[in-house]
């Protein structure tokens, strides 16, 4: 990280331990509680306690290619954090005085300070480099499709705050217009006359003694290195490097929810959610429902449907009946709008998604999880698995009732292969991309279309 990087992250770092004591001690102001000794040493430990989680939650990374939304969701652990050591510190000295009330103001206050100067902060940041300030002189290697690709993304992004200096390669390119600064074996001259703070290596079959010598010219003036394998003509942008023994290997495709207290995380995540939805909201609207479905149509209240879990498992899938009874159910045929299949009440069941409600049974069953690709019919699956690329792959994980490319439009009908591409390709992003945040996101998400309204849902 370059001097003015750690500058700007000391800054962030002090801005935000600032903002932890003001919160607290607003809260105790706006709890009408009286400062007292013991509140000066419980601030004291909530700023050394976001001084840790914070380094343990990469806050004060640089950001510079990522949304604003990356860093506003690392915001929720730390905060979460800090009300759990309130409450902790109250709970063991039995502090009655107004401790409630603190207790739940002051991660309210310090989630609202932090999200508008961070929200602030990186607008002011990319205002800044868009005028070429704090920006990070870059050295391509390589002249090929890899590398121009990566000259585009930075040329088009001027907020990400990169700068190109030029490439090398041993054959000079006629259309680099000037931007062609030698061949390798320049290298030297050209870091030693020219502030270079990354070198990034777009070659693909780069071989191991051009790499350690363009790494140990580097090192020599403290560039970083760094390269781009050639791994994009596989269908997938996360790659995870671990060690095998002695040997490092790469999984083309990473997925968090493999390890094992990601899966428990997931697993009670599911499972709290599920009861408290079932108790808060299906144990008073089910009556409702049915009562509805019943008037509307003859039929049963629920709806049954095979389809495929993890790992192609098929299970029994739980909606309510939101369609007129078929003669035969074995033919499967996707629901499209104005579909006369449809009843009444199913056209509003599925415009708010309260059909899907009795999944959350699913969900408490083990087949089927809160947040994941949405189950398809088993018909559906034999016929896709076919024809689209990589859709095995979204079996990988749990089948979920609200899902990443669902939030992103992509659901109800799928009229031709390259929606059901676009669809696959946002479960396989959200399998390589899980964290436990991203489905807290995804729910939010959920929630909010459900409010406003998906035109998609018919």
């Amino acid at each position: 990280m370059t001097s003015i990087s750690k500058g700007i992250g000391y800054f962030r770092l002090l801005s935000d331990l600032f903002f932890v004591y003001f919160s607290f001690f607003l809260a105790a102001f706006l709890s009408h509680r009286d400062i007292q000794i013991v509140d000066w040493y419980l601030s004291l430990l909530l700023a050394i306690t976001w001084y840790f989680s914070s380094r343990m939650t990469n806050l004060y990374d640089e950001f510079r290619t990522s949304k604003f939304i990356d860093e506003f969701l690392l915001l929720f652990p730390n905060i979460i954090l800090q009300f759990i050591v309130v409450v902790l510190v109250f709970f063991t000295l039995n502090d009655q005085l107004f401790q409630r009330q603190l207790s739940f103001i002051y991660p309210i206050v310090l989630f609202f300070f932090l999200t508008i100067t961070k929200y602030a902060a990186k607008k002011y940041l990319q205002y800044v480099r868009s005028k070429g300030r704090n920006i990070k002189k870059i050295l391509i290697v390589g002249t090929n499709k890899l590398a121009q690709k990566f000259w585009e993304i930075i040329k088009h992004n001027t907020i990400f705050g990169y700068q190109l200096e030029g490439f090398i390669d041993e054959k000079k390119p006629a259309h680099l217009n000037g931007l062609y600064k030698g061949k390798l074996e320049d290298i030297d001259a050209i870091l030693s006359r020219t502030k270079i703070e990354e070198i990034i290596i777009a070659v693909p079959e780069f071989s191991s003694a051009n790499l350690e010598y363009v790494i140990r010219v580097a090192d020599k003036y403290a560039v970083r290195t760094r390269f781009i394998p050639d791994y994009f003509r596989f269908n997938s942008n996360r790659f995870q490097l671990e060690m095998f023994g002695d040997y490092p290997l790469v999984t083309v495709r990473r997925e968090p929810l493999e390890q094992y207290y990601a899966q428990i995380m997931k697993r009670v995540f599911d499972i709290v959610f599920s009861i408290l939805v079932i108790i808060l909201i299906f144990s008073w609207l089910f009556p409702i429902v049915a009562l509805l479905i019943k008037l509307d149509s003859k039929g049963p209240v629920f709806y049954k449907q095979e389809r495929w879990g993890k790992g192609n498992k098929v299970f029994q899938c739980f909606k309510f009946r939101s369609m007129y009874v078929q003669n035969d159910e074995r033919k499967f045929k996707q629901a499209g709008i104005d579909d006369p299949r449809i009843t009444k009440v199913g056209k509003w069941l599925r415009k708010t998604n309260l059909d899907e409600m009795p999944q959350f049974f699913n969900v408490l069953l083990g087949d089927m999880a809160v947040v994941g690709p949405r189950p398809h019919a088993a018909l559906h699956n034999e016929e896709a698995k076919k024809e689209i690329e990589a859709y095995l792959v979204r079996h990988w994980v749990k089948p979920g009732i609200t899902g990443w490319a669902q939030v992103n439009g992509y659901r109800g009908e799928t009229k031709n292969n390259t929606l059901m591409q676009k669809r696959v390709e946002f479960d396989i992003h959200y399998i390589e991309n899980w964290t436990f945040w991203f489905d807290i996101e995804i729910v939010l998400m959920t929630i909010y279309n459900t409010i406003k309204g998906d035109m998609m849902a018919y």
